[in-house]
């Protein structure tokens, strides 16, 4: 039961994900004169850019917000990126065949292969082992993320300009798309350190102070009045009250105890 309060957000967002993933292999149609449905190969494209999204979302919500439980969800969202990129390259390749491998490539099939060749390598990369064998170097590794993001969306927004079919489909794709790379923008420059000093002490201002940090603690010291230490500074916290009492204990007290007990 503590397990599952604590991991719930985790199960919760996979969860999510396998019934997404079940809608799109069972209820899509590539039968391109149906056009009351949706297609598995572009909702399997959106869903990668979205899971994608998600992932880079979460170390965000973590800096600025506090929110240290949106770290457990950067992984499982990667992830699932990952697994509707593949998805969205499989159907393909069962539709176009081989044919999208003539040369010279066109760039947006250049971008998505390299959006997933990417992918993979941080997929195969995302386990303890990997960051032990690859030391500093995993760190630099998974910073290609934000490459990643940027040659899937923008690989998605030329494949949707080139492809009259995906505009019969979905004709709203393509500012669903430019709605995306905003957010990707977005998600980008907050990561910028200038623009993290920036923006942190302005979010903490609007941020209502929670009641625990307005807590004070009566320290009560030997022949003086109670002084009240604001639990907000950090040289007082980490004074322990209980080294305070046993410090400063007058040596009667511990006479009188004896006497009593006796």
């Amino acid at each position: 039961m503590a397990w599952l309060k604590s991991n719930w957000r985790w199960i919760a967002l996979n969860l999510f994900a396998v019934s997404v993933l079940n809608v799109v292999l069972t209820q899509g149609s590539t039968d391109w004169n149906a056009t009351h449905t949706f297609d598995p190969m572009l909702e399997s494209g959106k869903w990668a850019i979205r899971f994608l999204l998600i992932c880079l979302t979460m170390t965000p919500l973590n800096t600025y917000l506090g929110w240290s439980s949106a770290i457990k969800l950067r992984k499982p969202a990667g992830l699932w990126a990952f697994g509707f990129a593949s998805l969205h390259v499989l159907v393909y390749i069962r539709e176009a065949q081989l044919a999208w491998l003539a040369f010279p490539m066109q760039p947006f099939i250049a971008l998505g292969l390299l959006g997933l060749l990417v992918l993979t390598a941080l997929a195969f990369t995302s386990n303890r082992w990997a960051m032990q064998r690859l030391g500093k170097s995993w760190k630099r590794l998974h910073r290609l993320v934000y490459l990643a993001g940027l040659a899937v969306v923008f690989h998605a927004i030329l494949a949707t300009t080139m492809s009259k079919k995906i505009f019969v489909r979905d004709p709203q794709a393509i500012h669903e798309l430019e709605l995306y790379l905003a957010l990707l923008v977005v998600l980008l420059v907050v990561r910028i350190a200038l623009v993290r000093r920036v923006l942190k002490p302005m979010l903490a201002l609007l941020r209502p102070q929670r009641k625990a940090d307005l807590l004070v603690v009566p320290i009560t010291l030997p022949d003086s009045t109670p002084e009240y230490w604001p639990k907000i500074y950090g040289r007082e916290v980490g004074i322990s009250l209980d080294d305070l009492s046993a410090e400063f204990q007058p040596k009667e007290d511990a006479g009188h105890r004896h006497a009593v007990v006796n």
